[in-house]
């Protein structure tokens, strides 16, 4: 298969380049002809005047590779959607045999995987202990795109399975923990905010050398591999590459009431969908429902792990109380001037001797409050 696409990418290339060349020489014919005016044109007296029709090859170059060029690109769009929804009808079993196991509502009720576009599927399952939903997104390689799968082998991006499963916020205790292939830890230290506000990279000789364990604690770094995460990330062809439990937004939030969601995701390498392959993969996939399981029911953090969680969580959103704060104050001072706005207007409705009481009132009121400002400076 990736012989084939490797030949499609290479011959349809071949035809633009060629298309661009016949194109370039058309042009030069173009610019070297010299115009010949009518009265240079010898004319027989009484004879009608015809012009050949050329149908040669060499003057329908440019429309014939185009005509070659399309056909490729569309020959190779039904083939490339075709070879998806073949890998894809191969995957949906395990995957729909591991979430109907875990949950009791799965996808539409009659199909587990919806289309989301020719190389990527959704998925969505509810209705599990510890959890409140989950949902998936299956990318495949664009095998219809060429410029897309030229891309995906150029960066070798591989085919997956992202799985984000959203936690019982009262049932599990708040931190962050991740792992991730050796050379993406960087990235997502870069990237996360959860990570690299929280976590930072921890040395395991139990793991293999190609991932990154990135945690907040000893304590929760200990017990989470002693789930058997340790024995699956010592494997080094081992289809669960990415881990990340985390009570903090990824990304960076933008105001003091973002919303707190404690999630388990996961990424599966999804392989060639042999018999061993597959059951393979199948094992992995139910590993990280069993995960939801020993993070909800086996986790038991130290008083004092909890105490280190809780205060690194105040630091960090020091920020945001401030935000909340200053949004407060706005608040009020906007409410201040619209009352002092409706106030003015008032007076200027009234007769010359009101306005001199009201602003004798108002002077007094304003050096009371200057007095207690100054009392307070004191203090």
């Amino acid at each position: 298969m990736l012989r084939f696409c490797r030949l499609s990418l290479i011959s349809l290339s071949c035809f633009a380049l060629l298309a661009s060349s016949v194109i370039a020489d058309e042009l030069e014919d173009v610019v070297g002809e010299i115009p010949v005016s009518a009265s240079e044109t010898p004319a027989t007296p009484g004879a009608a005047q015809f012009t050949p029709v050329d149908l040669s090859f060499v003057n329908y170059r440019i429309e014939f590779m185009l005509v070659v060029l399309a056909v490729g690109l569309i020959s190779n769009y039904f083939y490339g959607s075709r070879k998806n929804a073949e890998l894809s009808a191969k995957w949906e079993r395990p995957i729909a045999e591991v979430l109907n196991a875990n949950f009791s509502a799965v996808g539409d009720g009659t199909r587990v995987l919806e289309w989301d576009s020719a190389a990527d599927m959704l998925l969505y399952a509810s209705g599990r202990r510890h959890c409140k939903f989950v949902q998936g997104h299956l990318m495949l390689k664009a095998r219809q795109d060429p410029l897309a799968l030229l891309n995906d082998l150029v960066s070798n991006n591989q085919e997956k399975l992202e799985v984000e499963v959203v936690l019982n916020d009262d049932e599990i205790k708040g931190f962050v923990f991740a792992v991730v292939p050796r050379k993406r830890a960087k990235a997502m230290l870069r990237d996360r905010y959860d990570v690299s506000t929280f976590a930072k990279i921890v040395n395991n000789d139990t793991v293999s050398s190609k991932v990154a364990l990135l945690s907040e604690s000893a304590d929760v770094t200990t017990q989470i591999l002693d789930s058997g995460l340790d024995v699956i990330l010592a494997d080094e062809d081992a289809l669960l590459e990415e881990i990340v439990i985390t009570d903090v937004p990824a990304e960076k939030p933008e105001s003091h009431d973002f919303k707190r969601q404690k999630k388990l995701s996961a990424v599966l390498r999804l392989p060639e969908p042999t018999v061993a392959n597959v059951a393979k993969f199948k094992q992995a996939f139910e590993f990280v429902f069993y995960l939801v399981d020993y993070v909800a029911e086996s986790i038991s953090l130290r008083p004092e792990t909890t105490r280190k969680l809780g205060k690194a969580r105040d630091d960090a959103f020091k920020e945001f109380a401030r935000m909340a704060e200053q949004e407060k104050q706005d608040a009020l001072a906007k409410a201040l001037a619209e009352k002092r706005r409706i106030e003015l207007q008032e007076v200027d409705k009234m007769s010359p001797e009101q306005r001199r009481k009201w602003e004798e009132k108002d002077r007094k009121k304003q050096i009371k409050k200057e007095q207690s400002k100054r009392i307070r400076r004191v203090k």
